[in-house]
């Protein structure tokens, strides 16, 4: 079930940057990488190894946390 919602979650999503993307054609480039990043995501809990699956998921959140780490020295430091 909640491989499914999440399926659904990011199909909801991909059609709101497409959506996005028709009324304003300057934002092809996110649009596809916010739809790919979306696929791959949703995709990934579909995988049958379960250790790998949590270590990609873990690797995942390093990532995630480490970006907002990179933003916010990014903002305290003035480029952005």
């Amino acid at each position: 079930m909640i491989r499914r919602m999440v399926l659904l979650g990011a199909v909801i999503y991909i059609v709101i940057a497409i959506l996005q993307w028709v009324t304003n054609r300057t934002v092809f480039a996110e649009a596809v990488v916010l739809s790919g990043i979306l696929a791959a995501l949703s995709l990934v809990h579909y995988a049958s190894d379960e250790r790998r699956l949590k270590q990609l998921e873990m690797a995942l959140l390093w990532l995630v946390i480490g970006l907002f780490v990179v933003y916010a020295l990014a903002k305290a430091g003035g480029f952005v």
